[in-house]
Order: structure tokens, then sequence, then C-alpha cells
């Protein structure tokens, strides 16, 4: 956390003043944010170095992108859908000092998915982006061969993820930690993700994965 640029805690308080993030949300980013990196006590924590590149799907106030582009050295691509909040993570950016590694794209993730960060990410992150089986679907096309999507699970650690539809999108679930109060779960990826996927949101609405 010493090696966060600016005062992340201030803006973590103005995406709440905002309505971006809930006030028990902000006042947690920071350790629930650096939860998506540590792993188990027999792991390597996960690293995001110089050339690298992370992307954090849904980013709205900015956890856990904020923080973790703050962290590591890589480069990062903040995706939000909303225009006001792509607002504020750019002014985000710039007050932490991190223009120069860090991009905020407004638009769907699905769009995205299906442009030039497919298949070029070494980290996706997810923190309550929407359910188990959309955000598979909407992370996996982004990362590159052995990149790994981590996402937050619920306090419970219940979530339920369907092995076929992991094997179906070339992932590989290399098991959940916890951190602090939260839960988070990995996924590596073989990089070969079905050129069908992401499908279009109401797809994925009406017909989901699992």
């Amino acid at each position: 956390v010493d090696s966060l640029t600016g005062n992340v805690r201030d803006v973590l308080e103005a995406a709440a003043a905002e309505g971006f993030a809930t006030p028990a949300a902000a006042d947690a980013g920071v350790e629930h944010s650096t939860g998506f990196l540590r792993r188990g006590v027999d792991q390597a924590p996960i690293r995001l170095d110089a050339g690298d590149l992370g992307v954090d799907i849904g980013s709205g106030g900015g956890l856990p992108g904020l923080v973790l582009a703050g962290l590591t050295d890589g480069n990062w691509v903040l995706v939000d859908r909303a225009a006001r909040r792509c607002t504020f993570l750019r002014w985000a950016v710039s007050e932490l000092d991190l223009l120069d590694r860090v991009e905020v794209v407004c638009g769907d993730v699905v769009d995205v998915a299906r442009g030039s960060l497919r298949g070029v990410a070494n980290l996706v992150t997810a923190r309550g982006f929407g359910p188990p089986a959309m955000t598979l679907e909407c992370g996996a096309p982004l990362l590159s061969e052995g990149g790994r999507l981590v996402v937050s699970e619920p306090p419970s650690g219940d979530s339920r993820w369907s092995q076929g539809v992991l094997r179906e999108l070339d992932l590989v679930d290399e098991g959940s930690w916890h951190s602090g109060s939260a839960n988070y779960r990995a996924f590596a990826s073989g990089g070969s993700c079905p050129e069908r996927y992401p499908r279009r949101n109401s797809r994925q609405v009406v017909d989901p994965l699992f």
C-alpha cells in the first residue's frame, strides 16, 4: 500500500460522494483491492510487471482498478460503460498521477472484448461486475495465454462455477482464497477462448452459460 501514488483514500471518498461506491466499499477499498493479488499462503502473489496489461471490467468508482494500478508496475485499462463514471475515473487517474500507465475506456465490455484488447491482458479483475456466468464470458476473451481472471466472490465464497463452461472458455479454476473480509477466485486462460464469446448482453441475460 505504501507504493500507491497520490492520495487514493481521498479519491475513494470522492467516489462515494458521487454515488459511484458505497461509503463502506470506499472505506475498505484499499484492503479489498489488494486482496485480488494475495492468493493463499502457499502461493506467490499475483504480479503485474512493467509491460504487462491489466484490465478492470466494470470499474465504477475505481475499485479495484485504481488501487491495483498504484500497487503494480503494469499498464491498466479501466472499462466502464457509463459516461459519468468514466469522467470521474479520468479525473481520478490524473489525481493519482497514473496518466502514463492507466487508460479509461468508456464502453460496453462486450464491445471491448471484441476489439483491440481481445487476447492481450495478463490480468483481468472484476468486482461486482455481474453474475458468475456473465463475468466469465466477458472476462475470458480479454486474456492472453496464461493470463488470469480474478473475481471477488460473495463473503460466503459459495459461488458456483460450471466446470463445463470453464472448459468451453479455455479457463482453469485456480481456486479461491480469503483476504481481509472478502473471498477471491482466480481462473487461468489457455488462450483459446472461442470467437463467439462474448455474446451480446441481451443474449447473456436470456441464455446464461450456467
